[in-house]
């Protein structure tokens, strides 16, 4: 999967150039920054939207993540709804929303 491979290293490669984004509202599930960003793109926000798929994930990927976690703020990654962060899972199938972004809206960009 080569293209995967490649829209991956690009996502790296840009976490290193952007400065964190603060979210305008409390969001700790990537799953709820997803449809978030996600409504960015769909309102003519495409820039706005990449800042914060690199911002939000990309921090996940700055503190060491190979993975994308189902419970995620930035601003205190030890944060959990759970009572605990041993609690939450640490590859998430919903978290992995940066992929399918990137492959629907910015694969020709």
């Amino acid at each position: 999967m080569e293209h995967g491979f490649y829209t991956v290293r690009i996502f790296l490669y840009k976490i290193e150039n952007i400065e964190l984004l603060k979210l305008p509202i409390d969001m700790i599930t990537p799953y709820m920054m997803h449809h978030f960003c996600e409504a960015l793109i769909i309102s003519g926000e495409k820039d706005k939207a990449m800042n914060y798929i690199l911002s939000y994930w990309g921090k996940m990927v700055e503190l060491g993540a190979d993975t994308f976690w189902e419970v995620f703020n930035p601003d205190d990654p030890n944060e959990s709804p759970y009572g605990g962060k041993i609690i939450h899972s640490y590859c998430h199938a919903w978290s992995c929303t940066p992929i399918y972004l990137f492959e629907k809206y910015f694969k020709n960009s």
